[in-house]
């Protein structure tokens, strides 16, 4: 009976025994995981340098540029690196549309994949420090001095736009994409009154009036006029085409705008 106990009571010790044992495994198991978490944390997943940033989609624009522009430096944590920060920095400095950051911790790499903006026309507008000069791309949205100079574009367009405004953008992306070659225009203005007038090398001065929901037929009838009417003696002749009432084009004699 004794012995019975005895037995019991031992066993139940070495079952503690083996308890704490299994404790301190797993203590140590997690112990050396989180050492060796933090060494790769500290050492592994680090950018030492450029060679390990890639960047793709952005011809005229080396990594160097890209890298000096999205403020990084040397070495970098990837996981104390904000891809979103990096994102922001990069479409404030540079012309480019569209800015994709992604972190690759195996290997450790940073890709950035850029699609450009490509200035269509000089551009003009008044800011709190008086008249500024630029340029904008296809979709009509701005592009600074400074960020041109950084795409390493050596080619003025031939194209200004005059009195730009943030208002204006999605009226102007309709107008650069659909005012045809034919009609070889130079010059858009934004008037104070919210008016469009064109200066075309074939047309002469084109008023286009306001910028409504007619503003697409307009450059149809734009279109259709290149093609028909014969060349005038340019932007400073003595007709005007008022095409502010699509439907009824007027060829306005004797008149001048500057």
């Amino acid at each position: 009976m004794v012995e019975g106990v005895q037995r019991r009571k031992e066993l139940r010790r070495k079952k503690r025994l083996d308890l704490l044992a299994q404790l301190w495994r797993l203590l140590a198991l997690v112990a050396a995981a989180a050492g060796l978490g933090w060494l790769v944390l500290r050492n592994g997943w680090t950018l030492e340098g450029p060679a390990q940033v890639q960047v793709s989609g952005a011809a005229d624009l080396s990594r160097d540029q890209v890298i000096q522009a999205s403020g990084l430096h040397f070495p970098q944590p990837l996981l104390q690196l904000d891809p979103a920060r990096v994102k922001s920095r990069l479409a404030a400095a540079l012309p480019v549309e569209q800015v994709k950051v992604q972190r690759q911790m195996l290997p450790p790499r940073l890709t950035i994949r850029l699609k450009e903006r490509e200035a269509v026309a000089r551009a003009q507008r008044r800011s709190a420090s008086g008249p500024e000069q630029g340029f904008v791309d296809r979709t009509g949205r701005w592009i600074s001095p400074r960020q041109q100079a950084v795409s390493g574009a050596s080619r003025l367009p031939g194209l200004t736009v005059v009195g730009w405004q943030e208002r204006y953008q999605p009226s102007l992306e309709l107008l650069l994409s659909g005012i045809p070659e034919a009609a070889e225009v130079r010059q858009l203005r934004f008037e104070a009154n919210g008016e469009l007038w064109l200066v075309s090398g074939r047309l002469g001065n084109v008023r286009f009036g306001p910028l409504d929901d007619r503003l697409g037929r307009r450059v149809q009838v734009l279109t259709h006029l290149s093609s028909q009417l014969p060349k005038s003696s340019g932007a400073a002749g003595a007709r005007a085409l008022d095409l502010s009432d699509p439907e009824h084009p007027e060829l306005v004699m004797g008149t001048s705008r500057k």
